[in-house]
């Protein structure tokens, strides 16, 4: 079964494992390689230029030697397809009763979909979105 990291699954399996569930764990060692949309880069670098995570090295290095082990991750394109998909996906997509508007999570979320991948992810909105396979990753 193909899976897609959502960003916080991938920051968790990168900078704090020990956040992870055994399943998630099990996945990730597993032989399957994993999949990443591009936007998770953007929030990826977005999180450390704010502070909020930090690494031991220049971020663009950190992600091109550290974070997307080759062989291991595939990196996904946001496709016209995706991006049509992420303004337009059916039923509720929503956080506290709203409309859920985080575009990374829309782009996300019509990746996951529009592949039909199994997203591995601990956002509850994500979680509870019923038009996409999912498992939660942490403990």
């Amino acid at each position: 079964m193909p899976y897609l990291l959502d960003t916080c699954a991938w920051i968790d399996a990168l900078l704090a494992p020990e956040l992870l569930s055994q399943a998630t764990i099990d996945i990730i060692n597993g032989p399957e390689r994993l999949h990443l949309s591009t936007i998770s880069l953007l929030e990826l670098a977005r999180k450390e230029a704010l502070g909020k995570i930090t690494l031991n090295m220049p971020c663009y290095e950190w992600l091109t030697s550290i974070a997307i082990p080759t062989g291991k991750i595939i990196l996904i394109p946001m496709t016209p397809q995706i991006v049509v998909d992420a303004t337009r996906l059916p039923g509720n997509f929503e956080k506290d009763g709203k409309p859920h508007k985080d575009p990374a999570d829309q782009i996300i979320t019509a990746t996951a979909r529009l592949r039909n991948y199994t997203l591995l992810t601990s956002d509850q909105v994500l979680l509870d979105y019923a038009h996409v396979n999912t498992l939660l990753s942490r403990r």
